[in-house]
């Protein structure tokens, strides 16, 4: 059975988007006959490689052997230059523990990574690896094309922006591939009783310390084309930025229209993503990875729950599969908000049967044909 590893610097368990997908990907490479490992820094206060506990929290049942590494680095317990600390930890821990793993003859067939420090480091001894490229920044840019130069190296966009800004020479691109997120199909029921005019939004409510315009929606009920016909659930968090937006809500007296549930499970946040007829893609402009560089777990989700999709028309937006089927509009734009809900109600979703190209078991299909090529 061959073995794949998948060395992280991410935390476990979290709310965050990123671990979900991880999570998804690694059942799936059970599911297809791998061996899977996954070793991650026990960096803040809640991290826990517990089995039983990581199991309940990402609702799975395969065999996961979960391995949690000592951290003694200042991200995580510094809460002030926290960009720099991660920055200085990421990259220390991260050469520290390949070298553990090299040097105690650690088996693995292959290296799974969203750490561009953890490929790096791994590159530079010449084992096969993929990194999986969600953003960018100045260093990434810079070690991309290094961690290139090892041929056993491949590398994952998210999207094709992603991997154009890289600037990479073409001579590399049979090393590269382009690859969306995915959704979990097992998590989803055939048939679900839809409540009809529900739109939902799902995803946490801050992102790199900005909010995400939540703001412009709930002012937008106040308009009653949207506020007489439809009703707006909000899950996530933090609890803080729910407090904030419980006081708008009151503020312009739209309990009865708009409700907030914080953060949910992930069964009851997929049960409450199946009840809704529309789901919501909107983020600030003021990050560009917002804009152009995001492949949104929640879309793919909220597609497999049967929803229909109204979006703001960032460029990311724009080149998600069945983007086509999207209904659009500009950001802070109200009338062409109120347009695309309206015009999403008189469509049908997209029929589940064409979906399969968005599940996670398809998407670890072709990531192991990149493996085994």
């Amino acid at each position: 059975m061959p073995k794949i590893c998948y060395l992280t610097y991410q935390s476990f368990p979290s709310e965050k988007a990123n671990t979900i997908q991880t999570i998804s990907n690694l059942k799936y490479f059970v599911k297809n006959g791998y061996d899977v490992e996954l070793i991650f820094p026990l960096r803040e206060k809640n991290s826990s490689d517990n089995f039983e506990d990581l199991k309940k929290y990402y609702n799975f049942k395969e065999k996961i052997k979960i391995t949690g590494v000592k951290h003694n680095y200042p991200f995580g317990k510094i809460h002030f230059l926290e960009k720099l600390f991660f920055l200085f930890s990421h990259t220390l821990w991260s050469r520290k523990t390949v070298k553990k793993l090299l040097t105690s003859r650690h088996k693995a067939d292959t290296f799974f990574t969203r750490s561009e420090w953890i490929s790096y480091f791994l590159s530079k001894n010449n084992r096969n690896l993929i990194y999986e490229c969600h953003q960018l920044s100045k260093i990434k840019r810079i070690l991309i094309p290094l961690i290139l130069k090892n041929k056993k190296s491949k590398v994952i966009f998210l999207n094709q922006k992603l991997l154009t800004e890289t600037k990479l020479e073409k001579s590399s691109y049979s090393q590269i591939t382009v690859l969306h997120n995915a959704a979990d199909h097992e998590l989803f029921k055939e048939t679900v009783r839809k409540n009809k005019n529900h739109i939902i939004f799902v995803g946490n409510l801050i992102r790199f310390d900005k909010n995400r315009n939540i703001d412009f929606l709930i002012n937008s009920f106040n308009d009653k084309r949207l506020s007489e016909k439809y009703n707006l659930k909000i899950i996530g968090g933090p609890d803080v930025e729910i407090a904030r937006l419980n006081k708008i809500i009151r503020n312009n007296n739209l309990e009865d229209k708009i409700e907030t549930l914080g953060r949910l499970n992930r069964k009851k946040t997929i049960e409450e993503i199946e009840k809704a007829e529309i789901g919501l893609l909107i983020n600030s402009s003021k990050n560009i990875h917002s804009t152009d560089f995001t492949s949104p777990l929640k879309y793919f989700e909220y597609l497999m729950g049967g929803l229909k999709v109204v979006a703001v028309d960032f460029p990311a937006h724009k080149v998600l599969p069945f983007s086509e089927n999207i209904n659009y509009f500009s950001e802070n734009n109200k009338e062409e908000f109120i347009k695309s809900i309206y015009n999403a109600s008189s469509k049908k979703a997209i029929a589940k049967k064409s979906l399969e190209d968005i599940t996670v078991d398809s998407r670890v299909k072709k990531i192991i044909e990149i493996i085994e090529n």
